[in-house]
């Protein structure tokens, strides 16, 4: 099978990434401890290597999140792949010589593009296990950074992450945080017309693209309200021209 081409991820003026990686067909490929700390600590190895700060992280049975900070985007991309390709090869192997893709597509990246919006990926990437009925408080969830974050004695952080500029400055460490975002004079992005379609219809990133018929409807919402161009919607949501043609064709019927 000839392999398609991929349009490279461009991204805006920012240094904080919400990373998202999936199990293809939403396999349960994190479905156990052995399986979810072999991921962390590839995770852990490889930033490090590449220079990326890990700020938060939850494992979820069937994908995982990851707010990550770099003054690189495309090292995101060599700790992405790397990382992923590693693993896929292990899970494959445990699970009795498996063959075939673990990950659905690449991972899906979106950029953070203002400080207000950094805190509630935060607090939304924490918040998934109670989300999921998996535990009743965020504490209470083995596999996250929210006890990292209460573990380093931050003054002003409450139980639900309310975080204040100072606060963040904190939690990277102390280090030099540039706090590199859009001007938010700028004229609407892409980005905030689909966080516009995700609170109009109630859902998350994951579940618009894992359903085609969600993934019609933010097309079509995104032409017809902002006129944006059909190949910045293929870059932003990581999708081939073969994918784009097709939903389209369907979205004209």
């Amino acid at each position: 099978m000839r392999k398609i081409p991929r349009t490279a991820r461009k991204y805006l003026n920012t240094s904080f990434f919400h990373v998202i990686v999936q199990g293809i067909d939403k396999e349960y490929i994190f479905r156990n401890e052995i399986y979810i700390e072999r991921y962390l600590s590839l995770i852990e190895k490889y930033s490090k290597e590449v220079d990326i700060n890990i700020i938060a992280y939850c494992m979820m049975n069937n994908h995982a999140h990851f707010l990550l900070e770099t003054d690189y985007n495309k090292k995101m991309s060599q700790l992405m792949q790397k990382v992923n390709s590693i693993y896929a090869k292990y899970y494959n192997y445990k699970e009795g010589e498996r063959v075939g893709y673990v990950f659905r597509d690449r991972f899906l990246s979106e950029p953070i593009t203002d400080l207000r919006y950094l805190i509630q990926c935060i607090k939304y990437i924490h918040q998934n296990p109670v989300k999921a009925h998996m535990v009743r408080r965020c504490e209470d969830y083995k596999y996250s950074s929210y006890k990292n974050f209460l573990n380093k004695d931050i003054s002003r952080i409450s139980k639900n992450i309310e975080l204040t500029i100072e606060d963040y400055k904190e939690i990277c460490n102390n280090k030099d945080c540039k706090y590199n975002f859009i001007d938010i004079n700028n004229k609407k992005s892409i980005k905030e017309e689909i966080s516009n379609f995700l609170k109009e219809k109630n859902i998350n990133l994951i579940e618009i693209l894992s359903n085609r018929r969600i993934l019609k409807q933010l097309i079509k919402y995104l032409k017809e309200n902002s006129k944006i161009k059909y190949t910045d919607i293929m870059q932003e949501l990581d999708i081939t021209k073969g994918t784009m043609e097709r939903l389209k064709k369907i979205n004209k019927n």
